[in-house]
C-alpha cells in the first residue's frame, strides 16, 4: 500500500500542491453534493407530505360525500384534480371501509402505480365518527430522485468548472511560490567550493520560509568557510611546527658538533697566551679570537635553548616574591645600562615557574637595551586564573610590518641578533598555556602583553 501511495504522489513540490488542491476541492464537491442530495431527498418527501395533508383536509368532506352518495364521477374528478396539483404524486386511490377498490386518479384498476418504487401514504375517510373508507396517496420515489439528480448534475458541472479554474489558478500560484526555491536550488547546484562563503539572491516576493532558508544556507557556508580556514591554519601550523622541530633537531646536533671544537680552540688559545711572549698586537688578536669564540658559544647555547623541549617546574608564590626572584636572577641594570621598574598592585598568591618568568624578563630587558631604551617597566597583575605581565620600554619600537614576525625564529631587526630571543619567549609562553601580543608604546617604544593561564594546583 505504501509503495502504491509513493508511486501516485509526484516528486515535485508544485505537482504535490496541485494534487492536494485538486483532491481537496474534488472531495469537498463530492461531500457537498452528497449532503445536498440527501437533504433535497428528505425535503421533497416532507413537502409532498405537507401538500397531501393540506389537500386531504380540504377534500376529505367531498370524498366522504361522494362515497356515501356513490357518486363515482365526482370522486374521480376530485382525486384527479388533487393528483395533478400535488408534485411527485404518481396516483391517488380510494377504497371502501372493507378495503375494496372504488376509484383512482389514473384509472388503473389492476396496476394503480406507474412504478413499483413508490411510497404510499394512507388517510382515513370518515362520516362523523364512522370509518367509511380510505384514500391512499402514492408518491413516486423515482421521480423525486430523478429531479434531484438532474439538479445535482447541473451543480456538479458548475462545481467541476470551478474546480478546473481553481486548479489552474492554484498551479499558477504554486509555480510562483516554488519559483524562488527552484532558483535557489539552481544557484546551489552551480556553486564552487572556492566561492565560500556563499551569497544567494531571491525575489523580494519570496516567502519568509524561503528567505529564512537562504539565510540558514548562507550562515552554514560562512561556518564552513571558517572551519576550512581553521583547518588550513592548523595544517600550516602543523607543517610549520614539523619544520621547526626538524630545524631544532638539526640545530641541536649542529650546536653539539660546533661547541666542542670551539671549547678546544679556547683552551689552545689560553695555553698559547701563557707560553708565547707576544707584542700588544698579538695579545689584542688573541683577545678578539677569544671574544668571537665566546660569541659563538653564546649563539650555540641559544640554539640549544630553543631546540630543547620546555620543562616547567611550578611553585606557589606571591607576586612580590616573584619580583624579588626576577631581580636576583636577571642581568643587572648596570650591565645593560637600563633602568628596570617592577610594579604589582597587590601581593597575589600565584602558581608559576619563576625561573621561566625570569628568563622571559631577561630577554625583554636585553632586547630593550639593544633597541636603545633607557627605561623598562614591568607590571604584574592577576585576573582570575590569568597571570598578566606587561613589558613597556622607550626604545626605538617596532615597525608595523615587523610586529607579526617578531616571534618567528631567526627573524631579527638587529645587525648582530640571532632572532631567537623572542622565539624562545614565545615557546616558553606557549608551554605555559599563555599568549603574547605586541603593541606600540606611546610616545615611543614597544609594549608586550603576556597572559598566562595558571594551573589549578601545584
Amino acid at each position: 500500500m505504501k509503495n502504491i501511495i509513493l508511486k501516485i504522489i509526484p516528486n515535485s513540490l508544485g505537482k504535490r500542491a496541485a494534487l492536494l488542491i485538486s483532491g481537496l476541492a474534488f472531495a469537498t464537491v463530492v461531500i457537498n453534493l452528497t449532503v445536498i442530495f440527501y437533504f433535497e431527498y428528505v425535503s421533497s418527501f416532507k413537502n409532498a407530505e405537507k401538500y397531501i395533508n393540506a389537500q386531504y383536509s380540504i377534500m376529505s368532506d367531498d370524498i366522504s360525500e361522494a362515497i356515501i352518495t356513490d357518486d363515482i364521477y365526482a370522486l374521480f374528478t376530485t382525486i384527479e384534480s388533487v393528483s395533478n396539483s400535488i408534485p411527485n404524486i404518481d396516483n391517488i386511490a380510494v377504497y371502501d371501509a372493507k378495503g375494496g377498490y372504488i376509484s383512482d386518479a389514473m384509472v388503473r384498476v389492476d396496476n394503480l402505480t406507474s412504478t413499483d418504487n413508490t411510497i404510499a401514504i394512507t388517510k382515513e375517510i370518515k362520516a362523523g365518527t364512522r370509518n367509511i373508507g380510505s384514500i391512499v396517496f402514492f408518491i413516486n420515489r423515482d421521480l423525486i430522485i430523478h429531479q434531484i439528480a438532474v439538479n445535482v448534475s447541473k451543480l456538479f458541472v458548475v462545481s467541476f468548472i470551478v474546480i478546473l479554474v481553481g486548479t489552474i489558478a492554484g498551479l499558477f500560484l504554486v509555480s510562483r511560490m516554488t519559483a524562488p526555491l527552484v532558483d535557489l536550488s539552481s544557484q546551489i547546484k552551480n556553486l564552487e567550493v572556492l566561492e565560500l562563503p556563499y551569497k544567494f539572491s531571491v525575489s523580494e516576493f519570496s516567502s519568509s520560509e524561503t528567505k529564512n532558508l537562504k539565510s540558514v544556507i548562507e550562515n552554514l557556508s560562512l561556518k564552513l568557510k571558517n572551519a576550512i580556514d581553521t583547518i588550513n591554519d592548523q595544517q600550516k601550523e602543523i607543517s610549520r611546527s614539523e619544520r621547526l622541530a626538524y630545524i631544532g633537531t638539526m640545530s641541536a646536533g649542529l650546536a653539539h658538533e660546533l661547541k666542542n671544537p670551539i671549547m678546544t680552540i679556547n683552551l689552545i688559545l689560553d695555553n698559547l697566551a701563557e707560553e708565547i711572549t707576544a707584542d700588544e698586537q698579538t695579545k689584542e688578536d688573541f683577545a678578539i679570537i677569544r671574544q668571537e669564540a665566546s660569541k659563538l658559544v653564546f649563539r650555540i647555547n641559544e640554539f640549544l635553548e630553543y631546540s630543547r623541549p620546555v620543562k616547567l617546574f611550578y611553585s606557589q608564590v606571591t607576586t612580590f616574591e616573584l619580583i624579588d626572584f626576577i631581580r636576583q636572577n636577571t642581568v643587572s641594570e648596570k650591565a645593560v645600562r637600563v633602568a628596570v621598574n617592577y610594579k604589582a598592585q597587590d601581593d597575589w598568591i600565584i602558581i608559576t615557574d619563576m625561573s621561566k618568568i625570569a628568563q622571559i624578563v631577561e630577554i625583554f630587558i636585553s632586547n630593550s637595551a639593544g633597541a636603545g631604551a633607557d627605561t623598562v617597566d614591568f607590571e604584574i597583575s592577576v585576573n582570575g586564573d590569568n597571570l598578566n605581565i606587561i613589558c613597556a620600554d622607550n626604545g626605538a619600537g617596532l615597525k608595523h610590518a615587523d610586529m607579526s614576525k617578531m616571534m618567528l625564529p631567526f627573524y631579527t631587526t638587529k645587525k648582530d641578533g640571532s632572532g631567537l630571543g623572542l622565539a624562545i619567549c614565545s615557546t616558553i609562553i606557549d608551554a605555559m598555556n599563555g599568549r603574547i601580543t605586541v603593541q606600540h608604546n606611546k610616545p615611543r617604544g614597544a609594549r608586550f602583553i603576556i597572559s598566562i593561564t595558571m594551573p589549578e594546583a601545584v
